[in-house]
């Protein structure tokens, strides 16, 4: 049994949750596991559990919850909950909570801190902080008293948050910092250590101005906050950033995790200590508890310790985009020193477009400095998003700049395959494939100030331009004004609305509950990409009797309350209303988006539609949820659509706020999907869709022609239409990279499901921490449940045939071989019943071997297939036998799984492995 206490309340026995009942009850054991081995008075939980006036049953409601708590125990004995005068007193192995898991990775971790051995401790920090799902007990905490040992865990969080951070400082990693310590700084405004460390990564990533502009808005918040200013240590620092003092730069020639050196910072940093108390001066305000929290610091693999401190390397193949910036300076042309202030203004502004748009800037390469858009996180539109980048950095330098340096700017997209030297670095240690080549080829074709892209960047950012005849690069010029700039939301489709009538009917009750009771409602209508959220929202504002706004939340590039000025910008006289919101500050922006609001309520009743909420920062998602508490009492329906990501950083969205409505969408019918498909729809096509509708419509133009980047699939040669590869493989890149991992290795195993065991076979991890990552995927219905007819063990199946699809395909080919042979290793340790398992892995392995090697592999798995036919049917098991004599004798005479039969309707050859292409690595 194991208890999580870092995040909402959870208890797990043998990798599957407890009920744990009422509220009181999960208080209760809240407050006893945070007090394991000590007597817990039941005045103590009378007062952590009530405020004044206590209740006069108080005393009885704790017994019933503590008996509640009992009968939740098991009944070995390695868990008991013990009446001791005055209270009660909770024995268990302190190992069991995840608390005593996290304080002891920190140790580790600060000892490998103080020992200068970066990599490590950066390691052990991140695994510790990987725990963290959300706030403690964030299931608990609204409905009781303050606890002091929360807000102690909460400083814990951070300062270890701060250590790890400035280790990975220490390694060079400050480009890909910048944005988590900005999000932090924003949620932590008063922590000088915080500041501190984001100032020294900007200074490090060429970005001097915005490094003291940290420093003045920390300023600002001590002396308006608590009439302070800055530490001595901070101070020091704004200074050394002001004259560029040598010691801020990154040592060179420092081995990462190399022990015996001296903490990197120093004085410079602000941070006299890692340990926590230590690491703020002693005249800084205490920090306040922030309500959300840093999505890589919670969103990691929430399972117990790793078997070992050994590395665990990770490989992934994901389409991404390289945008290359070359400079080519004449030597007539002014002084050195000239030169080199302007390279550095044209290396600010590539790092600044480049975090504008989602990209990652990596080490340049001579006078080439690449931008990746695709790793560490991939996004549907990560072409788009370079093209966009490479106009903006254009626009951006004057043209006798761009003579002057003669920079020449290239764009390619492809496959990509990217190693990790450890599933918790935060960004890959090596990019190897075709695709730098083939940008670098752009490159040497493009003219001074010229932006060129390969033919695939060019269909998906929708530059519909053909490469010039003879071009011996094939590439397509993007001249100025060549496709749109500013970001435009892509509209609904046009399709039928198809089973979705229940929902519209309850879009349209509330809004008839609003014009009856005269006051707003927010409602959420959750759903996965492609769902029909859009197409659902227009034929509900079709329908919707007065008026109707609607704001998208742009991707990239937007401001904080963009959705809410996009809102009154579609209505023919909100233009000037909208440019003042976006002017003000965020808090008198929503105020006064408010009040627009409610003064357009007057006139009847309003709907507002905010779609894409899951793209939002903290501050808009804050107003948002209050808007219920914030309005004035008008008739307004509010209704914002998002993707699941949305629950996984706000877990209690909504909760405990009166006129709140979660509405989920859920997968169409087989005969509703079958509506959407060409006729007849094939049976296998049918299971890719999986219900949704965007699948369809995809496939069907597919079908029909239109395959576009079409992609093999991983297993049955059904081809993937290039727009779904890019849908599913963001919505895995959602997840951490452990559970990414992990997800890949359950796509090993058949579609009939899957056990931890068998998962934890093919990987370095304990089954333990196979389970918890399963079940954490589940949460996030990547996964779901099934009854096991083998075993007691808890057995799982990837939820969408396609998402089963793209992941698996995201692995290497030497990989997916490698994995089915363990799998093997591991279906020859079960009993002999379940001996047909094997059916599926050695299928696998003929199609995925070599044609030089299938025949051979063939025949091993012949007769290792017959070897299991009478181990199981000497045991018993004639059904299990048959299946493996029936599976020997097809691959005996070879046959393998055919392509679908609707696969040859895609226009163009599907791409198989690439020989004798030159390919280039960035490091």
């Amino acid at each position: 049994m194991r208890f999580s206490l870092l995040g909402p309340l959870e208890v797990v026995r043998d990798g599957r949750p407890v009920p744990l009942g009422g509220a009181n009850q999960r208080a209760v054991l809240g407050y006893l596991l945070l007090h394991a081995g000590t007597v817990v008075s039941t005045g103590d939980l009378i007062r952590a559990l009530w405020h004044d006036p206590v209740p006069p049953t108080a005393r009885k409601m704790v017994q019933n919850a503590v008996a509640g708590v009992r009968r939740a125990l098991p009944a070995d004995g390695s868990c008991a909950l013990e009446t001791v005068s005055p209270g009660y007193l909770l024995r268990l192995d302190p190992g069991l909570i995840d608390v005593t898991r996290f304080r002891a990775l920190v140790e580790q971790g600060r000892a490998d801190f103080r020992a200068g051995a970066w990599e490590p401790a950066a390691r052990r920090l991140r695994e510790a902080l990987a725990l963290w799902r959300g706030p403690a007990l964030a299931d608990v905490i609204e409905s009781v008293t303050a606890w002091p040992g929360l807000t102690a865990l909460e400083e814990a969080r951070l300062a270890a948050l701060e250590d790890c951070l400035q280790a990975e400082l220490a390694l060079g990693r400050h480009h890909e910092l910048i944005g988590e310590m900005t999000s932090l700084v924003d949620e932590e405004p008063a922590r000088e250590r915080l500041c501190g460390l984001l100032m020294l990564a900007l200074y490090r990533g060429g970005r001097q101005r915005e490094a003291l502009a940290v420093y003045q808005d920390l300023r600002d918040v001590l002396r308006d906050g608590f009439g302070l200013d800055p530490g001595p240590e901070l101070r020091r620092l704004e200074r050394d950033i002001l004259n560029q003092d040598p010691r801020l730069a990154l040592a060179r020639g420092t081995v990462p995790g190399a022990a015996g050196g001296t903490p990197p910072e120093g004085a410079a940093s602000g941070a006299a200590s890692p340990d926590g108390a230590a690491d703020r001066p002693a005249t800084a305000p205490p920090a306040r508890t922030p309500c959300g929290k840093s999505a890589d610091a919670r969103d990691r693999v929430s399972g117990g310790g790793r078997a070992g401190d050994a590395e665990r390397p990770v490989s992934e193949r994901k389409r991404a985009s390289v945008l290359l910036v070359s400079t080519r300076v004449d030597a007539v042309h002014g002084s050195s020193e000239c030169v080199d202030e302007t390279l550095n203004d044209l290396a600010r502004i590539i790092a600044e477009e480049a975090r504008r748009f989602g990209g990652a800037v990596r080490e340049t390469l001579g006078s080439v400095r690449p931008v990746l858009f695709g790793f560490p996180r991939s996004h549907e539109d990560d072409p788009e998003r370079a093209v966009r980048t490479a106009r903006a950095i254009r626009a951006r330098i004057a043209d006798q700049v761009a003579t002057f340096l003669g920079v020449r700017i290239a764009v390619a997209t492809g496959d990509v395959l990217a190693t990790y030297r450890d599933e918790h670095d935060p960004a890959p240690a090596r990019l190897a494939g075709t695709v730098p080549h083939s940008a670098e080829r752009l490159l040497a074709h493009a003219p001074p100030g010229g932006i060129r892209v390969c033919p695939a960047t060019a269909r998906a950012a929708g530059l519909h331009a053909a490469a010039p005849e003879g071009d011996p690069a094939g590439g397509v010029p993007v001249a100025p004004g060549h496709g749109p700039l500013p970001w435009a939301p892509v509209p609904a489709r046009s399709g039928p609305l198809v089973g979705r009538d229940r929902d519209l009917e309850i879009l349209r009750g509330l809004l008839g509950d609003v014009r009856r009771r005269q006051r707003p409602h927010l409602v959420t209508v959750l759903g996965e990409p492609g769902i029909g959220k859009s197409r659902l929202m227009a034929g509900f504002a079709a329908d919707v009797p007065g008026s109707v706004l609607v704001g998208r939340t742009p991707p990239y590039a937007g401001g904080i309350l963009a959705p809410l000025a996009d809102a009154v910008r579609s209505r023919p006289d909100g233009a000037e209303t909208a440019r003042l919101i976006e002017r003000l500050p965020a808090e008198a922006g929503a105020a006064a988006w408010r009040r627009h609001v409610a003064d357009l309520a007057l006139d009847g009743p309003l709907t507002i539609v905010l779609e894409d909420l899951h793209r939002a920062g903290t501050v808009l998602l804050d107003q948002v949820e209050d808007l219920t508490e914030q309005l004035a009492r008008v008739p307004v329906l509010i209704v914002a659509t998002a993707r699941p990501e949305l629950r996984q950083r706000r877990t209690r969205w909504g909760c405990g706020k009166r006129d709140v409505t979660t509405l989920t969408l859920d997968p169409l019918s087989d005969e509703e999907a079958r509506a959407l498909l060409p006729r007849p729809a094939d049976p296998a096509m049918l299971t890719l869709v999986g219900g949704n509708p965007r699948h369809a419509e995809e496939y069907a133009r597919a079908v029909r022609g239109y395959a576009g980047d079409a992609c093999d699939g991983a297993y049955d040669g059904a081809p993937v239409p290039g727009p779904l590869r890019a849908l599913v493989a963001a919505r895995i890149d959602t997840l951490p990279l452990p559970e990414r991992a992990v997800l890949r290795d359950a796509t090993t195993f058949p579609e009939s499901g899957f056990r931890a065991e068998g998962v934890a076979a093919l990987s370095a991890r304990t089954t333990e921490e196979t389970a918890e990552a399963l079940h954490a995927l589940e949460r996030k219905d990547f996964l779901v449940r099934r009854p096991s007819d083998r075993s007691g063990a808890p057995e799982y199946a990837i939820r969408q045939p396609l998402l089963r699809e793209v992941a698996h395909a995201q692995l290497p080919r030497s990989q997916r071989i490698a994995r089915h042979r363990r799998a093997i290793d591991w279906v020859d340790t079960l009993p002999p019943d379940q001996a047909d398992l094997l059916v599926h892995h050695y299928r696998l392995l003929v199609i995925l071997n070599s044609p030089d090697l299938a025949y051979d592999t063939a025949r091993q798995a012949h007769h290792a297939l017959l070897a299991a036919e009478r181990r199981a049917a000497a045991a018993g098991a004639h059904d299990t036998a048959a299946r493996c004599r029936r599976a020997a004798h097809d691959l005996r005479r070879g046959r393998a799984r055919p392509a679908p039969s609707w696969a040859a309707a895609f226009h163009r050859p599907l791409p198989r492995r690439v020989d004798g292409s030159p390919v280039a690595t960035y490091r």
